[in-house]
């Protein structure tokens, strides 16, 4: 896989307009709770620990935006390799539930627009066709 530019000063911009890291964890707490429950996504989480799964992600961000320097995961590719394929009706699904969560939490349309581009570039990592 190519590497993929992920940080750069509009997503350090942007965790700092949703608020920093006590918004951040608030936003992906919710955000993982409504994929665990989701018709089309929960299965993906059955026996899983959703707030570990996204304490793991906010780290992964952190990093990715340039505002961390610690992140001790493993590659989008990877921690999705052992799941059931994820396919593009359920990556799709994921971004709706994002800028859904998002609005919620009165985030702006140019900063879920930035921060769906920004997933959009793992698609094909963990994505199968």
């Amino acid at each position: 896989m190519k590497a993929i530019k992920l940080s750069g000063p509009a997503l350090g911009a942007l965790f700092s307009s949703i608020g920093g890291e006590a918004s951040l964890d608030q936003i992906l707490a919710r955000f993982y709770q409504k994929m665990s429950t989701d018709v089309l996504l929960g299965f993906f989480f059955d026996g899983c620990d959703v707030l570990a799964i996204a304490r793991m992600q906010k780290s992964f961000l952190m990093r990715a935006w340039g505002v961390s320097q610690s992140y001790a995961g493993k590659s989008p590719a990877d921690a999705h390799a052992k799941l059931p394929p994820i396919l593009k009706g359920h990556f799709d699904r994921r971004l709706v539930l994002l800028a859904e969560t998002l609005r919620e939490f009165k985030v702006g349309e140019n900063e879920i627009a930035l921060w769906v581009s920004f997933e959009e570039k793992f698609r094909a990592a963990v994505e199968h066709s």
